[in-house]
């Protein structure tokens, strides 16, 4: 089917830091399909994924669509996960572009469409990236209309994150925060800055130690004193599998889930395992957060702040996010979603 490829560089407003480094910019790749249907490429850098790649791929992807099969999701997500099992954010394209393509075509929103409750405003956290601590400080109090915030850590030096976070809380006394050591952390390290979090009051962990340390995250959760949520260890349905009764949640982005078809049997296996389900996103513009938005009636916790993050944002919100922390998804058929690029 035809369809139109273009690459964009998001500019985050400040540098982002996270345990692996710091990022200023980051290459998207936007898939649309003709007549309708536009998807997003956010390449996952840990797991060595670029945009050129992505292209390649978008390319073969698109030659799977006819006008026989064009609404058959099932069947093309799946062709495209078995071709690029390693290119999950091409796939997301792919799969994104598709159920916008087919909401639109029965005139509803996406989440009508896949017969989900609409989001009633839920609340997104806001993330305050690595940083010195003078800035960290500086940043939450920033975003003081901000109820939820999210605090990067895991430099594995207990004493060091652990003031960081002190201060944070000193700033924002009233605040929920989570935090996310996104795999910086050892297992010693996690089990003492596990309890300094438990007295600051924060919600809950995420991604603690390294991607399958499945032993070692076991034995962190059964010291935690707080839930312990899953992340970078959260790729595919099958990836859920050894993380049973080993975390009290996940969470799914869709870059790494290859898209909301599988985001959707995910979520029916975090249900069944009565796991808290928490939507996640890296740094996408406003048609990956709107994707995720989608499914927000499905969640207990969302951290889709992205668009904010970037200061130039290519495109009309399809979910907007309010300076109060509130998401409001769109009515609008599909993702709700128009790219706004030169052309």
């Amino acid at each position: 089917m035809n369809h139109t490829l273009t690459d964009f560089g998001l500019q985050l407003i400040h540098p982002f830091g996270i345990s692996r480094g710091i990022t200023t910019t980051n290459p998207v790749l936007f898939f649309e399909l003709e007549g309708g249907g536009v998807g997003e490429c956010s390449p996952v850098k840990y797991k060595k994924q670029t945009v050129s790649d992505a292209r390649v791929w978008l390319e073969k992807f698109a030659g799977l669509v006819t006008e026989e099969n064009q609404f058959d999701l099932d069947t093309l997500t799946r062709k495209a996960r078995a071709m690029a099992p390693d290119a999950s954010a091409a796939c997301a394209a792919f799969d994104l572009a598709l159920h916008d393509r087919c909401a639109r075509a029965v005139n509803l929103p996406l989440y009508k469409f896949m017969g989900f409750p609409k989001p009633q405003n839920p609340l997104s956290s806001f993330t305050i990236g690595i940083d010195t601590d003078e800035k960290m400080v500086e940043k939450t109090l920033e975003a003081a209309s901000f109820p939820l915030l999210k605090i990067k850590l895991g430099r594995d030096d207990a004493d060091r994150d652990m003031t960081t976070l002190r201060k944070i809380r000193e700033a924002a006394p009233g605040k929920v925060i989570r935090v996310d050591a996104n795999c910086g952390w050892s297992l010693e390290t996690a089990k003492k800055c596990s309890f300094v979090c438990a007295d600051l009051g924060i919600e809950f962990i995420e991604q603690p130690l390294a991607i399958g340390s499945y032993e070692a995250l076991a034995e962190f959760k059964r010291v935690c004193p707080l839930p312990v949520i899953a992340d970078e260890d959260v790729q595919d349905l099958q990836s859920l599998v050894p993380l049973v009764g080993k975390v009290d949640g996940i969470n799914i982005k869709l870059m790494k889930s290859t898209g909301l078809w599988e985001a959707r049997q995910m979520i029916a296996f975090a249900r069944a395992h009565d796991w808290q389900v928490m939507l996640g996103c890296m740094i996408e513009s406003s048609i990956g957060i709107a994707a995720a938005a989608h499914l927000a009636g499905a969640a207990v916790a969302l951290d889709l702040d992205s668009e904010l993050l970037i200061g130039n944002n290519p495109c009309t919100p399809g979910a907007i996010l309010q300076p109060n922390g509130e998401l409001h998804v769109s009515d609008r058929p599909g993702l709700g979603v128009e790219l706004a690029l030169p052309r």
